[in-house]
């Protein structure tokens, strides 16, 4: 259903009528959002993104050829970070168990070139394609009908399009997705360990 239509009006406004900002509790210039979980392309991406996993582990094992070198670095149970041999330590490390780190050399790629064709060609012979197709139509459909929609003010979906939600301790200011609450909630002494870190 398109934004602009009549039908899309009504319906939009059936669905705001008596209700508030589901984050910050406003009932100005409100709107319907759709979270992203459920948004049809985050739903291609999703599967897409297994898939493409997949089939790299497919190629892999069918088309190439590795061999593992010394990668030049090790790591101490003292300083347990990859480092270069080289590094020169403020404290004497523990050589105790000293790992020496290896990485894979790409030795024999049968099908150099081919990895989008074949990758492809796979998404059709599994099936995937086809799934990705049907639960992309699925996500369209329920987002037409708003099962998952809620209502945000502008500011906060603008919010949520940045990755951030809002501070659930108060309710004000906006924190990353990531974060449990906005800097200015933190506890002092996690305040004081942020700053360490970034100094």
């Amino acid at each position: 259903m398109k934004r602009n239509t009549k039908e899309w009006k009504e319906k939009r406004a059936e669905f705001l009528k008596g209700k508030t900002c589901a984050w910050c509790g406003t009932s100005d210039s409100l709107c319907i959002h759709t979270p992203r979980a459920f948004s049809p392309t985050q739903v291609s991406s999703e599967i897409y993104s297994v898939a493409y996993t997949r089939f790299k582990e497919i190629y892999r094992q069918n088309y190439q050829k590795f061999d593992s070198a010394p990668s030049g670095k090790h790591r101490h149970k003292s300083h347990p970070a990859w480092h270069k041999a080289s590094t020169v330590h403020k404290t004497e490390p523990d050589h105790t168990n000293l790992e020496e780190q290896f990485i894979e050399v790409l030795l024999e790629d049968s099908e150099e070139g081919n990895f989008k064709k074949l990758y492809h060609e796979w998404l059709e012979e599994t099936g995937i394609k086809e799934l990705i197709e049907e639960e992309t139509k699925k996500a369209v459909e329920e987002r037409e009908s708003l099962k998952n929609a809620i209502v945000l003010c502008k500011r906060c979906h603008f919010a949520s399009l940045r990755g951030m939600d809002i501070c659930p301790k108060c309710r004000n200011r906006y924190k990353s997705v990531n974060y449990e609450t906005c800097f200015d909630c933190l506890p002092d002494e996690r305040k004081a360990e942020f700053r360490k870190r970034q100094n």
